[in-house]
């Protein structure tokens, strides 16, 4: 792991919130609409995760993690102080299969079959990737300004300056990480 990282990924705050819990370990991307090109692209294999509440819609989760979900919303302060609290490493990048493999995923995702279908027929000939990601708990939160620089539709953001890693713990034990590494790569692969 790096020491000192100044890259986040902007992600939904439930999927942060899921990463987090233990009870998701991936992300799919295909690139924001501010993205260069409009395309994903994996600018760092590790990054901060960067809870954003655009484009979030209740509609789109598994009925299960709809009570978190509207925890998070309630307390949201998006506009006044971001809250980095977590940390990713990415272990492999996928690209991602047919709509049906990744629908028999089920509970391991917070997505509903709604938005997976949505997801992938947006711009369908874009590339769709499944990125597994090892997550862990900062020490503390880091507590930062928002700035103008982070707003709009993209995955990435630079932070005003570099921040400790240092003592970040896995939220899962390594043998659970590669069991569920293992059982992706054997339903998506």
């Amino acid at each position: 792991m790096l020491e000192y990282n100044r890259i986040a990924l902007k992600e939904w705050a439930i999927v942060v919130w899921a990463l987090a819990e233990g009870s998701q370990v991936l992300l799919l991307r295909k690139g924001g609409i501010a993205e260069q090109g409009g395309a994903f692209r994996l600018a760092a294999p590790e990054f901060f995760l960067y809870p954003t509440y655009e484009h979030q819609q209740e509609e789109f989760l598994q009925p299960q993690y709809v009570p978190a979900f509207r925890s998070l919303a309630a307390g949201a302060s998006e506009g006044q102080e971001l809250m980095l609290q977590n940390y990713a490493a990415v272990t492999d990048v996928w690209p991602a299969p047919e709509l049906a493999r990744m629908k028999r995923l089920g509970d391991t995702l917070v997505w509903n079959d709604a938005f997976l279908e949505k997801r992938y027929s947006y711009k369908p000939k874009s590339p769709f990737s499944v990125l597994l990601v090892r997550t862990y708990r900062l020490p503390a939160p880091l507590r930062l300004p928002t700035a103008e620089r982070y707003a709009g539709c993209r995955s990435w953001v630079e932070l005003e300056e570099a921040f400790p890693t240092r003592g970040a713990a896995p939220v899962l034990a390594e043998e659970e990480f590669e069991r569920r590494r293992e059982a992706l790569r054997r339903q998506l692969i």
